[in-house]
């Protein structure tokens, strides 16, 4: 990247939730269905080969968010809050003076969870969930689940499950209101110069449920009376899944989602913001589709198209490119405020790193839909190690006994574990737990209890 000037830029962080890589054009010049996001990597530095810290939502968007690692944010399935003690680059750019601002309708990125408290204005469109009270006793819950152990965490968790289920769930990704929202925020920020903002939107189609409005699925030739997986126990409860229409419907969202960033450049554009803002379009994670182990989801994998993320930077004031190194999505956390200009600015390939790092917890929540014949093989919890090459994955079952496994990351063929990446899995610690986490729960407050929040999380797939 060139040097940039020193003026203090806006910054729209745009969060693409579950979007693979190879389902986009700058990554796959097959692809001919993503021109919007095209055209921003076309004025955009292409980082060929970022890594999320962890496979799903809250883990990867903490370590974004304060470029720890899983293990040292301590923010997993059972902990599934925030640390409140975790400074993150969002209060930097408020400190900054910029206003903050949330649009998204992704539950775990909320005032519930603890993900949101540096916001100055926050939009999850949680309806009469969105209140103090309900806040509180969530962030309560959260904590005296966590307090529990193991087994009581994974009983609790199993029964939870089952009263879920009684919910009538909104499958809604609420996309076209998120978007609806990001284009009015930047509509009021038209004409005269106003204070600077940090606008983070998280747009939820290439997520599970796959509901993208019926052109896009007949574009793409998808067949309404499929056998399609839409939650993470499809996989368990659906006989002869049709993996090749799954595929098609994954498309569909993501060139539904296009048309979505369309919009929000657009109305950049229209705003005359433009030229006065940096966009981060990225993934948190990937998604797996099948392949060939037949997995689907992100919540129990770490295989390579979950963890290998995209990552476009459009500032005005660099030249487009590539950065073909190695990147770790927690090194956003210095990254973006130096592009913005409040911080020092970030020299050329300053992002690349040797190896990349991540891991998941054991999933002591949202595991009511596994059968107990299949509980072995995802009750456990990984580290994997990257370089530019391989990558190790060190998996850890229930009794803590460890397996290694390596693939060359060009071709994913299983090779030879290398000794030096192995060494690097094994320096990986385990979470770090505050050590005010028991008093916190024995402050009182009871489980979750916000019908619409339960829904959300029923409808993507988590219970």
């Amino acid at each position: 990247m060139d040097d940039a000037g020193s003026e203090e830029k806006n910054v729209v962080f745009l969060v693409l939730d579950s979007l693979r890589k190879d389902r986009i054009s700058p990554y796959n010049g097959d692809v001919e269905f993503t021109p919007h996001i095209g055209d921003l990597a076309d004025d955009a530095v292409v980082f060929e080969d970022a890594v999320a810290q962890a496979p799903w939502t809250l883990p990867s968007h903490a370590s974004m968010f304060t470029g720890e690692y899983p293990w040292e944010h301590g923010t997993t399935h059972a902990r599934s809050y925030f640390p409140a003690d975790r400074e993150t680059f969002v209060a930097r750019f408020r400190d900054a003076g910029y206003h903050t601002a949330a649009v998204t309708p992704n539950v775990w990125i909320t005032p519930h969870k603890g993900m949101t408290d540096d916001f100055d204005e926050v939009e999850n469109f949680l309806g009469t969930a969105d209140n103090p009270l309900s806040v509180r006793l969530s962030k309560l819950g959260a904590r005296a689940f966590h307090a529990l152990g193991s087994g009581t965490r994974r009983l609790i968790g199993r029964q939870l499950d089952r009263v879920f289920r009684l919910f009538d769930v909104d499958d809604s990704c609420k996309s076209a209101e998120t978007v609806e929202a990001v284009e009015d925020f930047l509509d009021d920020r038209a004409g005269e110069k106003a204070e600077p903002f940090f606008l983070y939107t998280n747009l939820m189609e290439p997520h599970e449920p796959y509901h993208p409005p019926k052109r896009y699925q007949e574009k793409h030739g998808v067949d309404p009376d499929a056998a399609i997986p839409h939650r993470q126990k499809d996989v368990f409860t659906m006989d002869d899944i049709d993996y090749d229409a799954l595929r098609k419907v994954y498309d569909a969202s993501v060139d539904y989602t296009d048309d979505l960033v369309g919009r929000v450049r657009d109305a950049l554009d229209r705003n005359g913001l433009a030229e006065d803002t940096v966009v981060v379009l990225l993934s948190d994670h990937g998604q797996a589709l099948g392949g060939a182990d037949g997995s689907f989801g992100h919540q129990f994998t770490v295989s390579e198209p979950v963890t290998n993320a995209v990552l476009l930077v459009d500032d005005p004031d660099r030249d487009a490119g590539t950065e073909p190194g190695l990147t770790e999505l927690r090194r956003l956390h210095d990254l973006v405020p130096g592009w913005a200009g409040i911080a020092p600015e970030p020299e050329r390939g300053s992002a690349v790193a040797e190896v990349a790092r991540g891991g998941i917890e054991y999933p002591e929540n949202f595991t009511g839909f596994i059968p107990s014949e299949a509980w072995d093989d995802y009750y456990c919890k990984y580290r994997y190690v990257a370089d530019a090459d391989h990558k190790v994955v060190k998996r850890i079952d229930a009794d803590g006994a460890a397996t290694y496994a390596a693939v060359d990351r060009g071709s994913g063929e299983s090779v030879p574990v290398p000794a030096d990446l192995r060494a690097e899995v094994d320096a990986i610690g385990d979470v770090d737990v505050d050590a005010d986490a028991d008093a916190d729960a024995e402050r009182g407050g009871g489980p979750e209890a916000d019908e619409e929040i339960a829904e959300r999380l029923e409808a993507l797939g988590y219970k």
